[in-house]
This record gives structure tokens, C-alpha cells and sequence, in this order.
């Protein structure tokens, strides 16, 4: 979602013709650019460029691809763009302003974020957290600050559970799981494919989970309400501002604000906060040395695991939600199939391109695949998804199975080995993993961009998924002691199960004004 927001139409539905943001091409106006020009329609019918000496050039059809349109705001609703408004820097700091007083301010900050930041900063992972822990306790105020990690390994835990329950259960699971940690994709199946809600999985986002704890656990620790407790999430995407503001039962925020790496970084030019100086306090800080004690000092009393939070995943650089389904039914394969940990091996099947691909779970001793799951990212390959899943006469997906298949090597990526070759099909799989973004969260809306006269988009993505992969991996809490730290907290704070771990979603419906429609959306 683009940060650029535009008011222009009255409807709750802002069509494209009237809220398209693509910019024009300048580059094809050549020594003209500040000529007095206007735009004539000639006797075929063509659009004319017409100089004040008379000359003309005919003016090439505007072409909006799929990319334009979604990184657009126009077809957001104005209900949507005005909660966007709410999630912006400028916000957080007239709250931080106003309520410094009254309020408990708490942050947590995203994986990609660090990873984001670090690549912008040229720094490692390790000195951008103390960086943003200086940032936000010593010259904002802050009083706790938290990674989303822990708000992620329930999240995995929770999906990759539910999908066992049903595939080992006594419900038959003959369709795939579609994730719903993404918001820029679940706000497209709501708004454009809502036959797909069915098969959505309601799973909570890290951000959400995260905000529940972290508001509940500062709350209990300072004696007050969680409604004074403000609590600020640095996210990668601009989307991630919507699903801050979708409603709960209780109608109580867990999360009040969102902003992205680069909003962080306008924040700081406009606040005039010199980086060098504070990285350099930093450095000079002989409380800043060890890292991990600052991550224990910063998170609320009985947080589980605060180093561990703040550490990573394995898997794709989203979250690693396919990876980890595959991890768990390994747990359950041993304890109760009967199968050897040491023959169960998770291969990796590459896609046409890099942004969809197949994980598979198999036992060597019998050369069974025991589960597999997918990674589609990107509205190029989604589209491709949805097509297939879709039957012609526009029936929800049932016992259709769509044809993504093409022909690619199998390998492990461990020991370099190769199989026959295979087709994949994602939609063969028991869960795949949906990101908007081509490449995952690691490239979202709102991450820093780089400087193009040094590195291309793809170099500068990779070397931000590089800062990410180096970030340690966590030990996960063992799953009973997990379960029982979430039992006891949710007995404590008399918040139910739901509350915590699961989602809505519901169908947005579009503009019945067809007449209104069919006049505003020529482009």
C-alpha cells in the first residue's frame, strides 16, 4: 500500500479512474520539460500533445500494470485511508507528545525491519537493536521494546498445529491452507476473490499476537489499563497499518500505530536526530556492550523468552511458516507414526521463478512424502495461483486441483543432491505460504530502498536477506512449556484463546453505482 493517500472521491469504494497515483513518464519529454502543453483529441479520435507553437505528438496509451495498480492507494476504501492517516510518524509523535505523561509507550520491531535498517545504515543486525533501543528508551521515552518473535513462534505454532489437527483428524484435508499473515493479501481475496475465505487459515500475524502480549504483560507489570499503554510496531509493509485497525471482539486496540523502516528514518531527518551521533553514544555506552542483556532489561516483566524474540526463524525470509509446517509434522511422524527423525529429510522444489517453490517432508527408509507445502510470493504468481484454484464456472476450489506444474531438478540444498525430474503443483500441498510481495516481507512497501547508482533492486534485496538470514536462529521453547506460559496468561488476564490466536476475515463489497463505475474507471 503506497503511502501516498488521495481524498478525492466521496464513495467508500475509490474507483481506479479516480484515484489512480501512477506518476507520468517524463523521460520521453526529451528538452521540453517545463513547455506549456496541452492535450487535444484529434478527428480519429487519438489524444494529441500540441505545443503553443502548434506542434504536435501523439501521446502514447497510459499502461497500468498489475505492480501499479497494487502498489496504489486508489482502490483502498476512505474508511481505509483515513485509519492509514492514523499509522503515520507524524501521529505517533503529537500521541507521544500529548499523553507523555499519562500513557506507557512500548515498541516491537519486525526481523526485516532490523534487517532493513542495517542494510540502509551499513551496520550489522546486532548494533541496529541497540541503536533502536537507545532511539526509543533514552531520547523517547520509552518503557519497553520487544522483538516479534515471540509473537511469531505462537503464530507458527498455532497454524502448523491446526493443519496437523485437520490432516491427521477426522477431517480429510483435500485443499490447500492459504496463509493469512500477510494483510496486502488477504485484503485482496476479501475485496476480489472472497470464494477463497473458506480456505484462509485464521491464524494471527506476529504483530498482532505480539501487540496482545506486550499491552497486557506492560499493563499488569505498571498496575494500570492496556488502554494506556501505546504501543508503536515497526513493520515492512504499509498494509500492516490496515491490519492494526481490523476490529476485535473487545474493540480494544493491540496495536495504535504502525510505521515502516523509511517512515522511521523520515521520522528521525525530521526530528533532526543525527544517526552517526547516536550510534556513536552507542559505542561509547559500557551499557550497550552485551546486547542480550539489553533485550532482558527492556522486555516486560514475564515475557517469555525476551533474547528469543528478538532472534530469527528458519525459513523464508516471511516468517518461514512452510518450513516450519514441515518441522512440525516431523515432531508428530516420530511420535506417532512410528517414523525415524534421522530418515526424515525436508527437500526443496524450485518453482519457475524464484518466488514459488515446493517443500516436501520425506521418509528415505520408504521413500513416502509424508506432507509438503509451498511459497508463492508476489500478485504475478498469486494471480497465476488463484486462476488455477478457480474453476471455470467460478466454483470454490472443492476437490479441484489447478496445474501449476513445470519441469525443474529436485535438490537438497544440504548435500547437492539431485532427483529425477518433477513437476510442482502448490495447490497439491497442504498449506502455502502467501505473501503479496515479490521475495516476502524482506521487500516490502515500506522497507529502505537502495541507493540505484550502486545496486539493483535485486542486489539490494538480497544483501537485506542476507543481513536477515545472519540474525542467530532461536531455540524454540519447548511446546509444553509454551503452551502452559500461554494458559496461565490467558487465565490471568481473562483473555480467551480466540482472542490471542485467531482472525476475521469478511467479503468487501464493491460499488453497486454501476453507471459511476463504467465513467471512472477509464485510465
Amino acid at each position: 500500500m503506497s503511502a501516498i493517500l488521495s481524498a478525492d472521491d466521496l464513495n467508500d469504494f475509490i474507483t481506479p479512474g479516480v484515484a489512480c497515483i501512477k506518476p507520468t513518464d517524463e523521460q520521453n519529454r526529451g528538452d521540453r520539460p517545463n513547455q506549456e502543453l496541452e492535450i487535444e483529441i484529434d478527428g480519429s479520435g487519438q489524444p494529441m500533445e500540441v505545443t503553443k507553437e502548434g506542434n504536435t505528438t501523439r501521446l502514447q496509451k497510459a499502461q497500468i500494470s498489475l505492480a501499479d495498480c497494487l502498489a496504489c492507494s486508489g482502490c483502498i476504501t476512505s474508511a481505509e485511508e483515513v485509519l492509514m492517516a492514523q499509522h503515520s510518524h507524524k501521529e505517533f509523535l503529537n500521541a507521544l507528545k500529548e499523553h507523555k505523561d499519562d500513557m506507557i509507550f512500548v515498541a516491537s520491531i519486525s526481523h526485516q525491519t532490523r534487517a532493513s535498517l542495517a542494510n540502509a545504515l551499513g551496520i550489522s543486525w546486532e548494533y541496529v537493536d541497540k541503536l533502536l533501543i537507545k532511539l526509543f528508551t533514552e531520547r523517547l521515552g520509552f518503557a519497553k521494546i520487544v522483538g516479534t518473535g515471540l509473537g511469531r513462534k505462537i503464530s507458527l505454532k498455532q497454524m502448523s498445529q491446526s493443519i496437523i489437527e485437520r490432516k491427521y483428524g477426522s477431517e480429510a484435508l483435500n485443499k490447500p491452507v492459504l496463509s493469512s499473515i500477510c494483510p496486502g493479501w488477504v485484503m485482496y481475496v476479501e475485496k476480489t476473490h472472497p470464494f477463497l475465505l473458506p480456505y484462509m487459515d485464521r491464524t494471527k500475524s506476529p504483530q498482532q499476537i505480539t501487540g496482545l502480549l506486550l499491552k497486557r504483560l506492560t499493563a499488569a507489570e505498571y498496575d494500570i489499563r492496556p488502554t494506556q499503554v501505546y504501543h508503536l510496531a515497526i513493520m515492512p509493509c504499509f498494509d500492516k497499518k490496515l491490519e492494526a485497525a481490523r476490529p476485535e471482539s473487545d474493540e480494544q486496540m493491540d496495536v495504535d500505530c504502525v510505521i515502516t523502516p523509511r517512515e522511521l528514518v523520515q521520522m528521525l531527518q525530521e526530528e533532526e536526530i543525527d544517526v552517526d551521533s547516536l550510534l556513536l553514544s552507542v559505542q561509547n555506552d559500557a551499557d550497550y556492550c552485551d546486547v542480550k542483556v539489553l533485550y532482558e532489561h527492556f522486555a516486560p516483566k514475564n515475557w517469555l523468552g525476551p533474547t528469543e524474540s528478538w532472534y530469527n526463524d528458519e525459513g523464508s525470509p516471511s516468517g518461514g511458516y512452510a518450513f516450519h509446517y514441515l518441522n512440525e509434522v516431523v515432531k508428530y511422524a516420530v511420535g506417532n507414526l512410528g517414523a525415524k527423525v534421522e530418515s526424515l529429510e525436508i527437500r526443496s522444489v524450485g518453482g519457475r521463478n524464484p518466488d514459488i517453490y515446493e517443500l516436501e517432508l520425506v521418509n528415505n527408509d520408504t521413500g513416502e512424502s509424508i506432507a509438503t507445502s509451498a511459497v508463492v510470493n508476489g500478485f504475478r504468481n498469486i494471480q497465476n495461483m488463484v486462476r488455477k484454484i478457480k474453476k471455470p464456472s467460478g466454483e470454490s476450489i472443492g476437490n479441484v486441483r489447478g496445474r501449476m506444474a513445470h519441469r525443474k531438478r529436485r535438490g537438497d540444498a544440504s548435500n547437492k543432491k539431485t532427483a529425477n525430474t518433477v513437476s510442482i503443483d502448490p495447490l497439491k500441498c497442504d498449506l502455502i505460504e502467501v505473501m503479496a510481495c515479490p521475495n516476502g516481507c524482506i521487500n516490502g512497501g515500506g522497507q529502505i530502498s537502495g541507493p540505484s547508482d550502486r545496486y539493483s533492486a535485486k542486489q539490494w534485496i538480497q544483501k537485506a536477506t542476507d543481513i536477515y538470514n545472519s540474525i542467530p536462529l532461536s531455540i524454540e521453547p519447548d511446546s509444553a512449556e509454551m503452551e502452559q506460559w500461554i494458559t496461565a496468561w490467558l487465565e490471568k488476564f481473562t483473555v480467551c484463546n480466540s482472542r490471542l490466536l485467531k482472525t476475521t476475515f469478511r467479503k468487501i463489497e464493491q460499488p453497486k453505482d454501476t453507471a459511476t463505475i463504467a465513467l471512472t474507471s477509464t485510465w
